[in-house]
């Protein structure tokens, strides 16, 4: 889910005068409890015990087409109901569901800004934790509807918890052409998508952004948001920006958007998509952080009621991809939504090296070989026209 391009934003930072703090961000950042989060953590991933619908029982696993994803779904539904939200829902498959608190501003309530996360995991296996994807944005998100009910703000709020994120983003890409049809207007998606995995405890955390709409406007408010709160994460802008989680569909229909993440390009989780992606890998103090960050960022934005991220947007496409399957041992094929032609795709390991080329390529999808690649993770470039169609990650097995 993450890009290879990185570029420190420390001189970034420098360019803009940062704002002074605003009180009810620092109370929101106080009242956050690491205890609490990894409390919904638990639950999530069926270490802990939950109520569902009265009765005691355990979310073994939150895999789409799973029992336990629609367990997920009501114990969600529950929490937000518990903090006093509206409540809503929109099936959109046969078995994909999200999920949506919503707190109506004061003042602007048909400018909403959305938190979200996707709920669902991986692998298909009967356990399947999947606590660092995406159990540890999920639980930021329950963690932020119990903060953030205490507080009012002139914009609305929604807390967005998406389904099928791992079946190519089809609960968030269902919903982004509902936006504005109650004469609504979005005014920033933060993104959360694996916060819980810092294995060299080096506090680098991605900020995935595409220059859409006000985009790059929202990453730059989350850059002064992690200094002048002190949050003290070291962030690397990705741009373009993954396109392979929930933040994409919104930059595909031209709507402001960041993605908020632990890094990926030199310390990926070796547990991902395995059943041993659990609480006890986690870094605490580097998920308490990710969860600050975004959580500064949102309510330092919906509590301007001047200096907001415009509400305009401009439509700039960037091709949707499902590679599947992945990870794959021997070949495995990328699809994407818009056609490419004469497109050249390139295969890097982990130290940026190029190890594999396929180029000249037309059409919708192209098939990868592992020939004798070694296992591990990989990423790929796909460009057209000396333009970056997307990036993405592989990551092979024996």
């Amino acid at each position: 889910m993450k890009t290879i391009l990185l570029i420190t934003l420390t001189a970034f930072i420098g360019l803009t005068t940062l704002q002074a703090q605003n009180p009810m961000v620092q109370s929101i950042l106080n009242d956050v409890r690491i205890d609490s989060l990894t409390k919904f953590v638990a639950q999530l991933s069926g270490e802990t015990p939950v109520i569902i619908n009265g009765q005691p029982d355990t979310i073994k696993t939150r895999y789409s087409f799973s029992s336990g994803n629609e367990k997920a779904f009501q114990f969600m539904k529950a929490i937000f109901v518990q903090y006093g939200f509206v409540v809503d829902s929109m099936v959109f498959s046969a078995n994909g569901k999200n999920l949506f608190g919503i707190k109506t501003g004061y003042k602007y309530p048909n400018r909403k800004f959305i938190l979200g996360a996707h709920y669902d995991n991986m692998p298909n296996t009967p356990i399947a934790p999947g606590a660092d994807d995406n159990a540890s944005g999920t639980a930021a998100v329950l963690e932020a509807a119990r903060i953030f009910s205490n507080y009012n703000f002139p914009h609305t709020l929604v807390f967005a918890l998406w389904d099928e994120e791992e079946q190519g983003l089809l609960g968030s890409t269902a919903y982004v052409p509902t936006i504005g049809s109650n004469n609504d207007t979005l005014m920033g998606y933060i993104n959360m998508d694996m916060l819980g995995w810092d294995g060299n405890n080096d506090t680098i955390a991605d900020l995935n952004v595409r220059p859409v709409a006000n985009s790059l406007q929202l990453a730059d408010k989350a850059i002064k948001c992690d200094s002048v709160y002190n949050i003290q994460l070291k962030l690397h802008i990705v741009n373009p920006g993954n396109g392979s989680t929930d933040h994409a569909p919104f930059w595909n229909n031209g709507f402001t958007a960041i993605g908020i993440d632990e890094e990926y390009d030199n310390d990926f989780n070796p547990y991902w998509h395995t059943i041993a992606d659990s609480l006890g890998q986690f870094n605490l103090d580097f998920y308490e952080r990710c969860a600050k960050l975004a959580y500064a960022t949102l309510a330092d934005c919906a509590a301007d009621t001047v200096n907001v991220v415009s509400i305009e947007h401009h439509v700039q496409k960037f091709t949707r991809i499902i590679i599947y399957p992945n990870p794959f041992s021997s070949e495995t094929t990328l699809q994407t939504e818009i056609p490419f032609k004469n497109a050249n795709l390139t295969l890097n390991n982990c130290f940026g090296q190029t190890i594999k080329e396929i180029n000249n390529i037309s059409g919708n999808t192209v098939t990868i070989s592992r020939d004798n690649l070694p296992s591990g993770l990989y990423f790929i470039r796909l460009t057209q026209d000396n333009k970056i169609i997307t990036v993405d990650k592989l990551v092979i097995t024996d």
